[in-house]
């Protein structure tokens, strides 16, 4: 079946029978989901949209009863309480205990869940001859999981992260090193990972109970277990009599889609003893004295750790919503065949999907093929891929589906350990990832940006415009090295220094060049760079740089002030701006006069970008805004419009390829005026006599204020 049979109702119908929850799901969508008309909501991860029948009721409910504060003892407080232990009963009913086994301590949500046992419970520091307690976790964890650690590590305990390849791989028949050790230690696992779906066997509970499974088969002690509901109980049915995990944090808007804000925390009954508070709030308190150190917690393990007075309101509207979603799917076994067979037939769907060069559409990241709801959430995890197999920003990809009223999740979804390992980032990728990098701001622009060149053998300047394989050279700068780095494929690695050394440009000949009609003085970087453009670019070349003692000054307007910056080998101005919202704009200009060509020729935003090879990129403005500003700020710089960019021939080679395209950019940046500009120029003033004006911080906030009329 090829990819034009498979988009059709029909032929999902044929792959997967459980669709619609075993009735008229249109007539289901018509009556409780009519606001989503012309939306396609497909962010269930993040919280699921509520029936309409669920507040119809919720506020006729509330609308006829009077509900007080549940510790009161009038009719309008027990009327409370008792609907709230009505509740209590449902949700263990919902997962098939009993209070004779669990209670359900209400939270503000799965995170406030997570952090009440991390507070709770008793690490070990290991003093006294007792061992130290592990709070171990699973690397495919959800944030507010690995966020525990802080907690379990201020107070003695030993942070032990635990792959799932090794988590299965490392486990024994039989715990070893059997004996009276009580230390406990805290082990935590997702029922479905919240990145993948990826659904890890509920049985693992008691594997690590009972010290099977690593790390409990190595570490002697008491183990309890943390499991991780969030995500699986949204489209999955959980049975504890099948784990009887200690812990289980949840969130209800993840279930229902309302209320927001409310969440729980099951503990098993034989384990409550050991969690232990400091602070007591209204209502956990049996008894204390407010001049001595004497306090009495509640007896009831509920009481004992609702700080104040519960959501009581929002707890009472679970009781509907377990009304409306056993009434319109008949249970969680429905859902989750409903849900997981739309997943699976997407998975289908974009598996197939090829550009016009064969190569994929996606990259997806699931363990497995969507073989069978057990092992497989209802979670669909990819990247978009660009005709060269380059990703798609997931920002671009956003704003796009946004355009089609199409509603994704995108990002790492609070998964930074799944994210790493789907993707193959190390430790020190992730790292420099979220780095703010700093960058010096001299007399000329960006320091050494745009400090070098190279001429030929009779020392004309080469641009991309007469050798299209410079945009294949890799320059990178180090500062602490104070080197700049030539690298190209298949070429060994050079550096040259980054300040002019007084010995060799006394060695050096002066030499004189012109960049845009000027002429300019510059010293030659020696033997070994030429050597190594010459053999890359397959004729006789040299690398230049600017004279430290040469000063090119910006050429005046009429209508500019009489003083006028200090250059470098740029064309016109010290900075060249762009915006995402324009490049977008002739992006999709681009690609409706590309309907009939290739695949493999039509442009991505990414590689538009690269081709007008800006000094700084904006975002979050209109297209062609920028044209009409003045200045803009950035951090503590102050930058000045200097006019529009007249675009060069050169936007229209491929930054990855050096190949030239049929239908040069600059036609399309001409689309508006006539005039061949995209772009704006940008300068800064610096103080006489001043190396260094500042420092440029990548990620700032951008102030551009309207210009002047």
């Amino acid at each position: 079946m090829d990819f034009s049979q498979l988009c059709s109702f029909e032929a999902f119908r044929q792959v997967w029978s459980h669709y619609g929850h075993g009735g008229n799901f249109r007539e289901v969508v018509e009556q409780e989901f009519c606001r989503i008309k012309g939306v396609t909501y497909l962010d269930h991860a993040a919280a699921t949209l509520y029936p309409e029948s669920l507040l119809r009721d919720y506020f006729r409910d509330i609308s006829s009863h009077v509900y007080g504060n549940p510790h009161s003892h009038n009719p309008s407080s027990t009327l409370t309480h008792d609907t709230v232990e009505r509740v209590r009963y449902r949700v263990l009913q919902h997962f098939n205990t009993t209070p004779e086994e669990y209670s359900v301590i209400f939270t503000s949500g799965c995170t406030a869940a997570l952090r009440l046992v991390a507070e709770s419970f008793p690490w070990s520091p290991g003093a006294e001859g007792e061992g130290r307690s592990y709070f171990s976790y699973l690397t495919d964890n959800h944030t507010s999981v690995v966020g525990m650690r802080g907690v379990a590590s201020a107070r003695g305990g030993l942070a032990l992260p635990v792959s799932p390849k090794e988590w299965e791989s490392r486990a024994k028949d039989e715990a070893e090193g059997e004996g009276v050790c009580q230390t406990p230690h805290l082990f935590c696992y997702p029922a479905q990972s919240n990145f993948s779906g990826r659904k890890y066997p509920l049985g693992h509970v008691r594997g690590i109970q009972a010290r099977r499974l690593y790390p409990a088969c190595d570490h002697r002690g008491r183990w309890f277990v943390l499991l991780d509901a969030a995500a699986h109980v949204s489209c999955s049915p959980l049975n504890l009599q099948d784990c009887p995990a200690d812990f289980i944090p949840l969130s209800f808007y993840k279930m229902f889609g309302f209320p927001t804000g409310l969440g729980a925390l099951l503990v098993r009954n034989d384990t409550a003893g050991i969690l232990k508070k400091t602070y007591f709030g209204g209502g956990t308190a049996a008894a204390y004295l407010s001049g001595e150190d004497y306090f009495v917690q509640a007896e009831n393990i509920c009481d004992r750790f609702e700080d104040g007075t519960v959501s009581f309101l929002d707890i009472i509207a679970l009781n509907h919503g377990f009304e409306s979603l056993y009434r319109i799917t008949g249970g969680m076994y429905n859902i989750q065949q409903h849900t997981f067979g739309l997943a699976r037939y997407t998975f289908m769907l974009l598996s197939s999907l090829c550009h016009g060069n064969r190569r994929p559409v996606a990259q997806i990241y699931t363990e497995g093929h969507f073989d069978s709801p057990i092992t497989q959430g209802s979670i669909l995890n990819f990247n978009l891929l660009d005709p060269n197999g380059q990703i798609i920003g997931y920002s671009q990809v956003d704003r796009m589906a946004s355009l089609y009223n199409i509603h994704l999740r995108t990002g790492c979804f609070c998964n930074t350990g799944a994210c790493q390992a789907f993707l193959g980032l190390t430790s020190q990728q992730m790292r420099r990832n979220y780095q703010v990098h700093d960058w010096p701001v001299g007399p000329l622009g960006l320091m050494y940006d745009r400090g070098w060149m190279v001429v030929n053998g009779n020392g004309v300047c080469l641009s991309q415009k007469r050798e299209t394989r410079l945009c294949l050279i890799c320059p990178q700068v180090q500062l602490p090295s104070n080197k700049l780095f030539l690298q190209a494929s298949g070429m060994h690695t050079i550096s040259v220094p980054l300040e002019n050394d007084i010995r060799l440009q006394s060695r050096s000949p002066v030499c004189h060049s012109r960049v845009c009609g000027d002429r300019v003085e510059t010293v030659d970087c020696g033997d070994e760079a030429a050597s190594w453009l010459s053999d890359f670019l397959g004729q006789p070349c040299r690398l230049i740089r600017q004279s430290p003692d040469f000063t090119r000054v910006k050429k005046k307007r009429s209508d500019e002030a009489a003083t006028s910056p200090s250059l470098s080998l740029v064309n016109e101005a010290q900075y060249l701006m762009i915006n995402r919202a324009s490049v977008a704009l002739i992006q999709n200009l681009m690609s409706s006069r590309q309907d009939g060509c290739e695949g493999d020729e039509l442009l991505v935003a990414q590689n538009v970008i690269r081709r007008f090879r800006a000094n700084l990129v904006i975002a979050g403005v209109e297209p062609f805004e920028e044209d009409n500003w003045s200045h803009l700020i950035i951090g503590n710089t102050r930058f000045v419009v200097a006019g529009q960019c007249g675009r060069c021939q050169m936007i229209g080679i491929d930054q990855d390829t050096g190949a030239k395209t049929k239908e040069p950019l600059m036609s399309l940046s001409a689309h508006r005026t006539g005039k061949v500009t995209f772009g704006v120029y940008l300068t800064h003033q610096t103080p006489p006599g001043s190396a260094v004006a500042g420092v440029l911080s990548v990620g700032s906030q951008i102030q551009p204020e309207p210009r002047n009329h």
